[in-house]
């Protein structure tokens, strides 16, 4: 029973990917042609991507100028208390590390 035996890298053919030694760029019209397709393929999903956020964004229900406002008011409640209940903090620390030894 003869066993069969790799051939070596100069007796294997070339694959897909690499280049054609015969071709004048060292690459055939099928390389290209499989280069272009990520491409269209690349294209194909940033449309895809660029039609889901559209139809998604037809979903959405926005508040009415009434609900923004009152919103809006309470954001700026919110910070300005808490500005001054930080700064007070700060102040505390700042008077008590100068009146240390």
């Amino acid at each position: 029973m003869a066993t069969k035996t790799r051939p070596s890298t100069n007796e294997r053919q070339a694959s897909p990917r690499q280049k054609n030694p015969k071709s004048p760029k060292g690459g055939s019209s099928k390389s290209n042609a499989r280069q272009a397709q990520p491409r269209f393929q690349r294209l194909a999903s940033l449309k895809r991507v660029v039609n889901d956020s559209i139809s998604e964004m037809k979903k959405i229900t926005w508040p009415d100028q009434e609900t923004t406002r009152n919103l809006t008011i309470v954001v700026i409640a919110i910070s300005l208390v808490l500005g001054l209940l930080l700064g007070g903090v700060d102040a505390l620390f700042v008077r008590l590390w100068q009146a240390m030894p």
